[in-house]
């Protein structure tokens, strides 16, 4: 019976959301409650897409997020590369290093950003002009050229990860061979490396591309106040519009798009690898990677890691701290260190706001996590364990959000919670909690899966040889050895639900219903950068521990074995 329970929930979960998006883009009706089969029509798309300025929308996406995922792909693939494949020193310090950036939100990083090199109050553009007489500020952030640069060093750390045990357990032999055959070490790389790592490396630049395309942090802070829009950025002015009722039918047709592009990106990617056998790197045969000897290059490599970690974490965390102690914004001198306070930080921890912000951020961290965790789990039992009859259609289901971004799924439960208007969910934190509960679902239930399948099946028969019941079973066997995959997942989404700002933008309403991303955003609106520096420094010392606790948990799977024979 469980199994239908489950299989219903991912069904509702998954499908009617997409239902309603698709429908509401061809819905001409003023508000999603007086959507009907009598208002369809392609209104929408003929508004939408015969304007010229779409295509000028278009544009700008595909410049963003191709830019943002070659500089991000090439950075973590080099990265990658020095830390497993040659003798760069310090290796610890950047396997630990580069995953910190995990801990810096979008939206804070390019607030940083903003504050070195806004054409008007950047602190680098100020003493570059006061040094060199210039008469306008050199570097413009606010640019398309600027969200790039920072959206391609913010996607690093997740590429890093993913690029790493690919060059960990590449037999070397192929390189070696074609070496010894005369090939020059470009050419090594070029017809040797690189055609090995094809596959993942479509995978890695699909997933890249996919997050790129749905983050809206950094062209929120970037792009809006300029007027350069992407299509994230676009959909969230057309539902934030100053007009009532909103052009929701306008923003589902651009929403479409996202769909589109997430199709034809997991098309071209499942017809790679169907032919993954001719790419395999690991087999039956040792072997011991050959390290490669940098000279005298080891230690300007070495250099080059610690400038990325500089950009991508120290420069923009140590602006907001000075930032924080700051009682009004000022570029950095002796005068300013002199004027330093804790102002901001006593304002909020006197602000109900943001007490009530905090309060929020923590039960939706909490159970986005726990949901996720729970129902992964749930689907992966049915899926690995079970004879059910669904269980393949369940688990290609669950894996159906995974390319659709959060903006999308986030604008699909509008048109969801407007429509069933008997359900008081819209504009409370809850509608964040499904929203983040079904964006998770799919890395959650290939995680568990993974997990499950290494447990073997003699020990649940051990136990029912022993005359344990099932539910015995479960907590005595199950959980104690699920626990890394528990307590890694957990975190993971923990530190994902702290980070994003999009789908809280979209979906809550009112003071009462705040989290700290929301207030952040708010404060930055008004000005309020000293206090949306202190709460922004306090948020990233957060969530650094739970990126140091992610990595031992993850270090702890990788050293101890869960089970099986």
């Amino acid at each position: 019976m469980w199994h239908y329970v489950v299989f219903l929930a991912v069904f509702f979960l998954v499908l009617t959301p997409v239902l309603f998006l698709v429908l509401g883009s061809f819905s001409t009706a003023s508000l999603p409650t007086d959507f009907s089969l009598a208002t369809m029509g392609v209104f929408n798309y003929v508004e939408v897409y015969g304007d010229p300025a779409t295509y000028a929308l278009l544009t700008n996406t595909v410049i963003y997020v191709a830019g943002s995922v070659v500089l991000a792909i090439s950075l973590a693939t080099l990265l990658a590369w020095l830390v497993e494949r040659t003798n760069v020193p310090l290796k610890v310090v950047i396997y630990a290093g580069v995953p910190m950036e995990m801990a810096m939100p979008g939206m804070l990083q390019a607030m940083a950003w903003v504050l070195l090199f806004s054409p008007r109050i950047g602190f680098i553009n100020v003493v570059l002009m006061k040094t060199f007489g210039l008469s306008e500020a050199p570097v413009n952030i606010y640019s398309l050229g600027g969200m790039i640069f920072i959206e391609g060093t913010s996607l690093v750390s997740t590429a890093f990860l993913m690029l790493v045990p690919l060059f960990r357990n590449m037999d070397p032999t192929l390189e070696e061979a074609a070496a010894v055959s005369g090939a020059s070490p470009s050419s090594v790389a070029r017809k040797v490396t690189l055609r090995l790592l094809a596959p993942a490396l479509v995978a890695v630049t699909i997933y890249q591309a996919i997050s790129a395309l749905e983050r809206f942090e950094i062209p929120g802070i970037l792009g809006l106040p300029r007027g350069i829009y992407l299509f994230s950025t676009k959909i969230y002015s057309l539902v934030h519009s100053a007009t009532f009722p909103p052009p929701y039918g306008q923003a589902n047709a651009l929403a479409m798009v996202y769909i589109a592009i997430a199709l034809i990106g997991m098309y071209f990617y499942y017809r790679v690898i169907r032919r993954s056998e001719r790419f395999a790197v690991v087999t039956g045969k040792g072997y011991r990677p050959r390290l490669i000897d940098l000279g005298r290059w080891r230690y300007p490599a070495l250099a080059l890691v610690f400038l990325y970690l500089s950009v991508a974490i120290g420069l923009p965390f140590f602006t907001l701290l000075y930032a924080s102690f700051l009682p009004y914004l000022q570029t950095p001198s002796w005068e300013a260190f002199q004027l330093m306070t804790l102002k901001n930080y006593q304002m909020l921890s006197r602000s109900d706001g943001a007490a009530i912000a905090l309060k929020n951020t923590v039960i939706v961290v909490f159970v986005s996590a726990t949901a996720t965790v729970l129902f992964s789990f749930a689907i992966s039992m049915v899926v690995v364990r079970s004879k059910f009859w669904g269980r393949r259609l369940l688990d290609q289901l669950a894996f159906v959000p995974h390319p659709l971004p959060g903006m999308v799924i986030a604008l699909a439960w509008v048109w969801v919670f407007l429509k069933l208007d008997f359900l008081p969910i819209y504009g409370t934190i809850w509608s964040i909690c499904i929203a983040f509960l079904v964006s998770f679902m799919a890395y959650g239930t290939r995680m568990m899966n993974a997990a499950i399948l290494q447990i073997h099946r003699d020990l649940e028969e051990a136990a029912y040889t022993s005359g344990a019941r099932p539910w015995r079973t479960m907590v005595r066997i199950f959980f104690p050895l699920m626990m890394p995959a528990f307590a890694g997942l957990w975190i993971w989404v923990a530190l994902l639900a702290a980070r994003v700002a999009g789908t809280p933008l979209m979906l809550a309403e009112g003071q009462n219903n705040m989290v700290l991303s929301i207030l952040i955003w708010q404060m930055w609106d008004t000005g309020n950068i000293g206090g949306v520096a202190a709460i922004g420094t306090l948020l990233i010392l957060a969530l650094m521990v739970l990126t140091v606790v992610i990595r031992f948990v993850a270090f702890q799977r990788q050293a101890s074995p869960v089970g099986g024979r």
